[in-house]
């Protein structure tokens, strides 16, 4: 949200005054996104307004003791006005180099061709089980029964969201997406695994969580991820390089004139780092 103010005055103390467009300036600092969230809080708000017109007294008092006539002062006051003034300026090289979507989406994909290890992932499985806990002497029991079921065609999703004690994942049917090794317990893990074709159901697997039994779903080899499964990330990562591109660009140009004083900025560090 862009900010909006005029020269109305918002706040008074017989020193000073504070007018909207001095709120709209300090909220400048924050990321455009968050603007809305620090407006809706009223009382954060006003807290706000408080403490910039306190500091806009205690300034006053300081140039009344002449606190700005001091060389150092008066070149800190000028960094800040070069930190304003400069991050002004690289906002607005900022909106005149806004990358195009189809120069995002090409820098992106060039990105993926260029660095293919970078995307590579090991061998993964998409499996479903059906968890019954130990504790309860009836519990292999139970677990072998709905294997039985299974066998017999009944259907996993079903029994899945009826039957296990995975509060994670039976209200999906079981579904525990993919998974690479070293995610799962040991013995879980093995069993999974060990499955070959989709479909292909274990016998009853005992870890530290009780019975286990596993549907194989697909299998992934390893290799690099496809390219839509990273787009997301390339896409952002494209438009944060490319949105800078303005701002690489205008510090190349001044940079290359830039001429720094080792002797001078040396005798500083000295004098200075006792």
């Amino acid at each position: 949200m862009s900010l909006s103010a005029h020269a109305q005055v918002v706040a008074t103390h017989p020193a000073a005054k504070l007018q909207l467009t001095d709120l709209a300036a300090d909220l400048t600092r924050v990321p455009e996104a968050q603007r809305k969230t620090a407006l809706a809080n009223n009382e954060a708000v006003k807290a706000n307004v408080t403490n910039l017109l306190l500091r806009r007294v205690l300034a006053q008092d300081a140039v009344k003791q002449g606190l700005d006539k001091d060389p150092v002062v008066q070149a800190m006051m000028d960094v800040a006005r070069d930190r304003v003034l400069s991050e002004l300026m690289l906002q607005r090289i900022d909106q005149a180099n806004l990358p195009k979507q189809q120069d995002i989406e090409a820098y992106a994909q060039t990105a993926y061709k260029a660095n293919p290890k970078r995307f590579e992932q090991p061998e993964q499985i998409r499996a479903r089980h059906i968890l019954i806990k130990t504790g309860p002497p009836e519990a292999r029991q139970t677990a072998q029964a709905i294997l039985d079921q299974l066998k017999a065609g009944a259907s996993f999703d079903e029994l899945a969201k009826a039957k296990s004690e995975d509060p994670g994942s039976a209200k999906q049917g079981g579904d525990l997406g993919f998974f690479a090794k070293g995610r799962m317990v040991p013995t879980f893990e093995q069993a999974a695994f060990a499955l070959q074709k989709p479909g292909e159901l274990s016998g009853l697997i005992e870890s530290p969580f009780g019975f286990h039994i596993i549907k194989l779903e697909e299998r992934k080899p390893a290799g690099p991820a496809p390219y839509e499964e990273v787009k997301e990330t390339l896409l952002r990562e494209a438009q944060g390089t490319l949105a800078t591109a303005g701002r690489v660009q205008e510090r190349d140009r001044i940079l290359k004139d830039l001429k720094v004083d080792d002797a001078v900025l040396e005798a500083f560090i000295k004098a200075n780092a006792r």
